[in-house]
């Protein structure tokens, strides 16, 4: 009986102590891997606008890192500071768990200042990401616009050659060297046509520069036209010339064939057709009935066809795009646009096929 009560005390001992022992063992378990203490990030890169992941190159020989792997770049347009994101595994017997980010460095091998931003870190990854810096900041020409010139025949239409990374155009319009219009535009031309109306004689120049982004990126240097020197034969052909490449007197032969008389004349240059009235006006964004049909002027001038929505009214009208005698008329009772559509006695599309 004795034997069977020191038994009953000391068991509970014996188990504590087991316990105890494979809580301690379960701990070391848990501490073996040892933490990467030091980390150095070697990178090499070409920096250019438009720069991918591929041209990246980062590695490390820091003792616990494994591996690293750039896994993405953002914000790589010019002038621009791109964003890299590095993501480092440490070998199978360490952890990032515990790392000091203060003692991770980066060494930047092209010597440009690359920059460690953020750091974030786990048991079994490290991610990095650096910013480096501005890209085209060492390339002065990448924005610049070269042949600024007026078109042929006396043309009011200025063109210039795309400038590397563009994205807009600040384009300044000069009379007598005084500004009389400054404008943006996705394009590498424009058309001044309304300009040099309302202007007058005089000599005219063009400036034009690069810019990245919409107004508030980088810009480049300007670049300047020769001179256009509009007299009283230019300004009376407002820029253009006539179909027959006669003077603009009246009585010209239009786009509908018709002839103009007295009232005013069809014009035509590089851009399209535009009609030019006897008081030398001309229809902007608006109807005009010529000879007994009605046409539709665009923003700067020119005869539109194919469909229009007025913005008068929300309809759709067409206006007619085939060669000879209807080019540019509103067209009405019949079927149009390759017989798909019908156009009632006002011009409405009214049915389709």
């Amino acid at each position: 009986m004795m034997q069977k009560n020191l038994l009953k005390k000391v068991a509970p001992i014996v188990l504590s102590a087991a316990m105890l022992l494979g809580m301690t063992s379960v701990a070391f378990a848990k501490s073996s891997k040892g933490v990467v203490q030091n980390v150095t990030i070697d990178l090499d890169y070409d920096l250019s606008p438009g720069m991918t992941a591929s041209q990246i190159d980062a590695e490390s020989d820091s003792a616990g890192v494994d591996s690293v792997k750039v896994t993405s770049i953002t914000n790589t347009d010019f002038g621009k500071k791109p964003k890299v994101t590095l993501k480092l595994k440490p070998d199978s017997d360490f952890t990032f768990k515990g790392t000091p980010k203060g003692n991770v460095k980066l060494n930047d091998k092209g010597g440009k200042g690359a920059e460690v931003s953020k750091i974030v870190t786990s048991a079994s990854a490290m991610t990095v990401t650096v910013t480096l810096p501005k890209t085209g900041s060492t390339d002065k020409d990448a924005l610049e616009v070269g042949d600024v010139s007026w078109g042929d025949d006396d043309s009011p239409v200025v063109s210039w050659d795309q400038a590397d990374y563009a994205k807009q155009y600040e384009v300044k319009l000069y009379r007598n060297n005084t500004i009389r219009e400054s404008v943006t535009t996705n394009g590498t031309s424009y058309d001044f046509r309304s300009q040099i109306r309302e202007g007058g004689k005089g000599d005219y120049t063009v400036k034009v520069r690069a810019v990245v982004g919409n107004g508030n990126g980088s810009k480049g240097n300007w670049t300047e036209s020769d001179e256009f020197s509009v007299d009283d034969d230019i300004l009376a052909a407002l820029g253009g010339k006539t179909n027959n490449g006669g003077s603009n007197n009246g009585g010209q032969t239009g786009p509908n064939g018709s002839n103009s008389g007295n009232k005013g004349a069809w014009l035509k240059d590089n851009v399209g057709w535009w009609y030019c009235n006897a008081d030398r006006s001309y229809t902007t964004d608006n109807w005009q009935q010529i000879d007994g049909n009605w046409y539709y002027f665009n923003k700067a001038g020119y005869m539109q066809t194919g469909w229009l929505k007025s913005r008068f009214t929300g309809k759709w009208y067409w206006l007619s795009t085939e060669n000879g005698s209807n080019l540019g008329k509103m067209l009405t009772n019949q079927w149009v646009d390759n017989n798909r559509y019908y156009v009632d006695n006002s011009g409405i599309w009214t049915q389709s096929r």
